[in-house]
């Protein structure tokens, strides 16, 4: 084997075991942003179901 196939096989390794990539949406900071939403449309859901009574 020359150094380009073991080059190879040594990248496909790495890259495997980094285990797979996180989504952008994933990120923290987005997260974040979606569990503050989630709460904001949950308070609005049952301040109307309140109102309803």
């Amino acid at each position: 084997m020359d150094l380009k196939t073991l080059n190879c096989i040594d990248k496909l390794r790495r890259l495997k075991s980094r285990g797979p990539e996180t989504p952008k949406w994933l990120k923290p900071y987005h997260l974040l942003l979606i569990a503050f939403w989630a709460v904001f449309i949950l308070g609005a859901m049952i301040k109307f179901l309140e109102q309803n009574h």
